[in-house]
C-alpha cells in the first residue's frame, strides 16, 4: 500500500479535509500518515486527532504533542486542553504511545530531522523533535540515506524537495498552505489555508 503523508496540520482541520479532497485520498489504496504537530495553534485540534484515529493513520510525535504531554502552558495549548476536556487523559495516553520516527518503504518519517552522522535510533528525543540546523547548515545537507527522510517542523523554510529529504511544513496555521506527499511516487498536493490562524509575530491566535 502507498502512503499519503501530511505536513504539520496544527489544528487546521478544515484545511486537512480540503487537502484530502484535493488529493482524492483513497483509503482503499493508500495509508494516511502525519509528520507530527497535529495539534496546537489552530482551532480544531480534537477534530484532527479524531480523524487520524478514524483513518488508522501512521503518526509520529511532534514537538507540540510533546509539549502537551510535558504540561507546557500557552494560550493555545490551554485551549487544546479545554477542547479535549474530560477526554484529555485518554488522548494523552494515545499521544504518549506514538513513536518518534517510523520506517516506511524506503523512507523515514520523523517530525524534525536526523542528526548528522547518525541513524534515527542514535538520535536524542530533542533532536528528532526540534532539529533544524547544525553549524548553520540544514541537518539534511549531511544526510546520506539510503532512505529519504520525510519531515515537518520548519515552516519558515517551507517545502524541501531533495532526493533524500522531503520537508512538508508549509505553514498552514500561519496562513500558508497544507501540503501532502504521496510516497513512493513523490507526488505533492497542497491547499491554501482558509485564513491565518496564528500570528507568529505576536505569538497569539487570531481565532
Amino acid at each position: 500500500m502507498d502512503y499519503f503523508v501530511v505536513g504539520d496540520v496544527q489544528g487546521c482541520h478544515a484545511e486537512l479535509l480540503d487537502l484530502l479532497a484535493a488529493a482524492r485520498f483513497d483509503r482503499t489504496r493508500e495509508r494516511l500518515a502525519f509528520v507530527g504537530d497535529l495539534v496546537n495553534r489552530g482551532p480544531s485540534s480534537r477534530a484532527v486527532l479524531e480523524l487520524a484515529v478514524a483513518e488508522d493513520a501512521l503518526c509520529v510525535l511532534g514537538n507540540h504533542e510533546d509539549g502537551l504531554l510535558a504540561g507546557h502552558r500557552s494560550e493555545t495549548m490551554d485551549r487544546v486542553r479545554a477542547e479535549l476536556g474530560p477526554d484529555l487523559p485518554r488522548w494523552e495516553a494515545w499521544l504518549r504511545a506514538l513513536p518518534l520516527f517510523r520506517y516506511l518503504d524506503g523512507a523515514i518519517l520523523v517530525h524534525a530531522g536526523v542528526a548528522p552522522g547518525r541513524r534515527p535510533e542514535q538520535c536524542t528525543r530533542r533532536e528528532l523533535l526540534t532539529l533544524r540546523e547544525v553549524d548553520g547548515r540544514p541537518w539534511f545537507a549531511s544526510w546520506r540515506g539510503p532512505e529519504t527522510v520525510i519531515f515537518g517542523h520548519w515552516a519558515r523554510r517551507g517545502l524541501v524537495d531533495e532526493p533524500l529529504a522531503q520537508g512538508l511544513d508549509t505553514g498552514c496555521v500561519y496562513g500558508g498552505r497544507l501540503t501532502g506527499l504521496r510516497w513512493p511516487s513523490r507526488e505533492r498536493v497542497s491547499v491554501p489555508a482558509r485564513r491565518t490562524w496564528f500570528d507568529p509575530t505576536t505569538g497569539r491566535p487570531t481565532w
